[in-house]
């Protein structure tokens, strides 16, 4: 055995640049292909609107399909879905939505009203957002807030949901 001849010569030892680009490009594709299938953190306030808006054209089919009323009554932490019972609006179940890190409705215009029951007497508040059966929405336009971000909501006559992005 000839330790002098199994030795690699110093020039054939390493890498050549050629070899470390490739080693480099191989690895700056898989960071790239990882980075893509990240998904970007999502806007709490985006994510409640899209909550109402999907919240609103279920209740607007469940009103189409049952027969019955439906409505979305807004709470202090979120909005409580209603519906058109024996001349009352109450509370489904599991129909209570509560906003997360500290948004809220802008409550500053909403103008709540009492209705009658036909008896003269005033029975409730009726809720903010009323879906009926004939297939029409009525309900003021409306700001979801977190701190000084807002997003305003209009909910037209057909129960279409209208919203803009505060960053779009």
């Amino acid at each position: 055995m000839n330790l002098a001849r199994d030795l690699p010569l110093p020039r054939d030892a390493g890498m050549s640049l050629i070899e470390v680009l490739v080693a480099v490009f191989i690895m700056a594709m898989a960071a790239g292909m990882v980075a893509m299938t990240m998904r970007a953190p999502a806007d709490p306030l985006e994510e409640a609107a899209a909550r109402l808006e999907r919240d609103i054209t279920s209740a607007m089919d469940l009103a189409l399909i049952t027969g019955a009323p439906q409505g979305l009554k807004l709470t202090d932490a979120g909005y409580q879905r209603v519906n058109w019972q024996n001349g009352i609006w109450q509370p489904t179940p599991g129909g209570a939505v509560n906003f997360t890190r500290e948004i809220s409705f802008d409550t500053s215009r909403a103008a709540s009203s009492l209705i009658g029951n036909g008896l003269g007497n005033v029975s409730e508040t009726p809720p903010e957002i009323i879906l009926d059966t004939t297939g029409t929405a009525q309900a003021a336009p409306m700001t979801l807030e977190r701190g000084t971000q807002k997003i305003e909501l209009t909910i037209a006559p057909d129960g279409t949901v209208v919203w803009e992005a505060p960053n779009a």
